[in-house]
């Protein structure tokens, strides 16, 4: 195929042009050790163009297709244009046909198919002899003939020579069409369609094929299908190459190839991979996708579907992409498969993936995991936070051997024993609780195969325990454990049994003491060895002792507080520095103080002598008695003001019918007056007759008016305030027609009353005594009027407060009431006077009935009437009232 040099027989290195690999060494060895001369290897088809350009030549030897891309066409196209054309040897690997079809169409020396077993590459060494030795002979310019090559060839071939018409078909022709090589050779082209290698219908599609290799000198493959003699459908890829001497094109060489199988194995693996519940996407070497399956294009298509030929890292953002990229890389590097999960952001979620690499890309399985994912990690958030709550727990997990001894002591229960974790190992545990015939009976029953559950109380503190056998051969081999501190809860439950028995107790109470009672003597049965105290407000806030623990209070004297002051919303702890003294129990030293609040009603306070010795359940069980007492009192109270209303609304009723009776029988005898004079004044038309008529009727006036303020002033005073007595007692007299009367005020107080009713009751007070003792002193022999000398000294009232400011008085230096008289004066209509309504003084009584105080008369220091009033004020302030006005 190439020309000899000029000036004879050329001597030359062998170039061997392979990419480097595990067989490249041995045939170098080989052939330089069958030759004297140089072996050189060229590894890239630039490499191979260099070193023809600038040595000689003797042979070119060419493996395989090279790595930077470039075919036999350009590797045999650069020998020829060398100065020199070496022959040219192809020595391929089993199963190339595509680069047989290629050395055919190019007219190479000799085509060799290498035998993977043959170590010595001994029909190589043959075959670079026998070209080397032609070419020392002056080969002739026609090349070797190809029959050799393509008779070797499993697939079909064919040679078309310029004109169309069959110049050689290979065995495997003949085999397709069942027709002999001697009958198609010399025929025209269509005669391969008469014998069935192609389909009539696509004759002309094959004929321009055929004509543009002709006239074009290119490569031109086709797919071929028919039906075959025994009626199967084959699928034939038919490779149409140029034939000639380099400079002209003088035949076509056509090789076709049955791909039938690999179509079936294609079609069949597209449906495979179609079926797959996992998504499947396959890459070349380029990282571009060749293919996808369906359920790949549902996954990608949450955010975009890729297109076939797009590399995958511009699908795949450079933050998810980095363990993508890291991964396949590595498995495209060591040609192992690799799999792991990964998250994606765009689709948040989890994926795993199982990645298989192969020389022509990577094929990628991956499937959405995010479910099992999320749900793997929130049983490990579970675990995580079952096992902080196991190691914070009061619980005791233990295990026994068969007879009895510690194998195993864990738990945060352990601390409350002081024990640390395995502490007691090796122990037996009749032994450890000899002293809790619970715990070692528990643990016996245990280790004779029964299931126990039991309670059981150690140093102080109750268990829940339970202890399961486990069984080996029908026998106890060892027993599991678990204790639990219940103690808190059991304390709950027996104060909740304990309050619920005296619940009922407190809800028939009739009086705010006996609920008092009843409450502090609970207290030590909810909080062993508490003392406690309750303490009542009254209306100003001030807080009273009701009950203790102790026998009595040190104190009795109320605590004043804020209005409320006293409330709070539960139960709280109280600093003992914090702590007001008077309000613990007696004989408390107070270390540790609870305050519980009865809500408006007062405090109970709960103390003992011992530093932080309250429990959180104390609390609870406190806070729960707390709300029953307040709930108690709060209907004793309801149940008092109900009892209170009903004596009000009976004592209504009593004031209505002395209403009437005194209605009835005071205006009788005034209206019987009246009617009698205006009958006299009608029928004798005399003036003094209707005077006095009008008298009667005014006196009738006066009666009602004074019978309505009685029934006004014996109602209880609600609303009482402080009133100042000095005040009043100096407004009442001015309002009084005292005449030559003096009054002498002494040092008096606040009360809490009625600033109205008490004036009403001064002024009442000093018109009876002007009244009553100017009448008196008239009465006397030595009265002006009967002759006689009046006295010397005038009448004189004083008003001034009784010892220890209990109460106050009034007195006079008049001639006083008869000690026999002095029970009738406070009598409704009881009177001395012409004109007297004798209801003066009753309203006087009624008034201080009203403020709950008593009245009594009796006779003053100067011989006159002294009346005392009890105010029950202990304890108030006292005003000194000299110079009111």
């Amino acid at each position: 195929m190439f020309p000899p040099s000029a000036g004879g027989t050329s001597v030359g290195a062998i170039l061997y042009v392979a990419a480097d690999g595990v067989v490249s060494g041995p045939v170098v060895s080989t052939l330089r050790d069958a030759f004297e001369r140089p072996v050189e290897r060229a590894e890239s088809a630039a490499a191979a163009r260099s070193a023809l350009a600038e040595r000689t030549v003797s042979c070119l030897v060419a493996a395989a297709d090279l790595p930077d891309g470039l075919d036999l066409d350009a590797l045999v196209t650069a020998a020829g244009d060398a100065r020199v054309g070496p022959p040219v040897v192809v020595y391929a690997a089993a199963g190339d046909e595509a680069l047989a079809a290629r050395a055919v169409s190019l007219g190479v020396d000799d085509y060799l198919v290498r035998d993977e077993t043959d170590d010595s590459h001994a029909a190589l060494v043959e075959s670079v002899r026998g070209v080397l030795d032609r070419d020392a002979d002056d080969r002739p310019a026609e090349t070797r003939s190809y029959r050799v090559i393509v008779e070797a060839m499993e697939d079909g071939a064919f040679v078309l020579d310029e004109d169309c018409r069959v110049e050689y078909v290979n065995p495997r022709i003949e085999a397709i069409t069942g027709r002999a090589s001697e009958t198609l050779r010399g025929e025209r082209f269509e005669s391969l369609v008469d014998a069935g290698l192609f389909p009539a219908d696509e004759y002309e599609r094959y004929r321009d094929a055929v004509s543009r290799v002709l006239s074009e000198g290119v490569t031109e493959r086709l797919d071929v299908r028919f039906v075959d003699a025994d009626g199967v459908s084959r699928l034939f890829e038919l490779s149409l190459s140029p034939a000639g001497d380099g400079e002209k094109v003088t035949g076509v060489v056509g090789i076709p190839r049955d791909v039938t199988d690999r179509e079936v194995a294609t079609t069949q693996r597209g449906e495979l991979l179609e079926r797959m519940t996992d998504a499947f996407f396959a890459l070349d070497t380029d990282w571009r996708f060749v293919y996808l399956n369906d359920r790949a294009r549902d996954v990608f298509n949450e955010v975009r579907e890729p297109e076939l030929g797009e590399r995958i890292w511009d699908l795949v953002p450079s933050p998810d992409s980095a363990e993508l990229y890291e991964k396949y890389h590595e498995a495209m590097r060591t040609q192992e498969s690799v799999t792991f999960e990964t998250y994606s952001e765009p689709y948040d979620g989890w994926f795993e993936v199982r990645a298989y690499p192969s020389p022509s890309g990577l094929s990628v399985y991956f499937r959405d995991v995010t479910t099992r994912k999320r749900y793997l990690q929130a049983l490990e958030s579970t675990n995580q936070r079952l096992e902080t709550v196991l190691q914070n727990l009061p619980v005791i997990l233990s295990a026994f051997d068969a007879e009895g001894v510690f194998t195993m002591s864990e738990g945060a229960g352990l601390e409350s024993l002081g024990r640390e974790p395995g502490e007691v190992v090796g122990r037996s545990a009749f032994d450890l609780y000899d002293d809790t015939p619970a715990a070692t009976d528990a643990i016996a029953r245990g280790l004779s195969g029964e299931a126990v559950d039991t309670r059981i109380e150690y140093r102080g503190a109750v268990y829940d325990a339970w202890y399961r056998p486990v069984f080996d051969d029908g026998e106890v081999s060892k027993l599991l454990g678990v204790a639990i501190d219940v103690t808190n809860r059991a304390r709950l439950e027996d104060g909740l049994r304990t309050l619920q028995a005296v619940t009922q107790d407190l809800i028939l109470t009739e009086s705010v003491e006996e609920v008092a009672a009843l409450a502090v003597d609970i207290v030590p049965e909810l909080v062993p060895d508490a003392a406690a105290a309750v303490w009542l407000a009254d209306d100003r806030g001030a807080l009273s002792p009701a009950a203790s623990t102790a026998e009595q209070f040190d104190s009795e004297t109320p605590i004043e507080t804020a209005p409320g002051g006293f409330e709070s919303d539960a139960v709280s702890r109280v600093d003992a520095a914090d702590v007001d003294d008077r309000l613990l129990p007696p004989e408390s030293d107070g270390k540790s103080v609870l305050r519980v609040p009865l809500g408006s009603h007062g405090l109970l306070v709960v103390s003992t002598d011992d530093d932080g010795a309250f429990l959180d359940v104390d609390e609870d069980l406190l806070e729960l008695l707390g709300s029953t007492v307040t709930s108690a009192l709060s209907g004793t109270v309801r149940e008092q003001e109900l009892r209170n209303r009903e004596a009000d609304l009976a004592a209504a009723n009593e004031r209505l019918d002395d209403f009437v009776s005194i209605v009835a029988h005071d205006l009788r005898n005034p209206l019987a007056v009246a009617t009698g004079y205006l009958d006299l004044g009608m029928e004798s038309g005399e003036r003094a007759h209707l005077e006095r008529a009008a008298n009667a009727v005014d006196r009738m006036s006066e009666l009602v008016e004074e019978v309505l303020d009685l029934a006004r002033q014996r109602t209880p005073v609600v609303d009482a305030k402080p009133v100042d007595l000095a005040r009043v007692v100096d407004h009442a007299w001015r309002f009084v027609d005292t005449g030559d009367a003096t009054l002498v005020r002494e040092e008096l107080f606040v009360v809490e009353g009625d600033d109205g009713r008490l004036l009403r009751l001064f002024e009442n007070l000093f018109r009876n005594a002007v009244e009553h003792g100017s009448t008196s002193r008239r009465d006397t022999p030595d009265d002006p009027a009967d002759g006689g000398t009046p006295p010397d000294d005038p009448l004189a009232v004083r008003v001034g407060a009784l010892d220890d400011c209990a109460g106050f008085y009034v007195a006079d230096n008049g001639v006083g009431v008869p000690e026999t008289r002095r029970g009738q004066v406070f009598d409704h209509g009881y009177t001395t006077m012409p004109r007297g309504t004798g209801y003066g003084l009753a309203i006087v009584r009624d008034i201080a009935d009203a403020h709950g105080w008593s009245v009594s008369l009796t006779e003053s220091a100067e011989g006159g009437a002294r009346f005392e009033f009890v105010t029950r004020s202990e304890g108030r302030t006292t005003t000194d009232s000299a110079g009111s006005d």
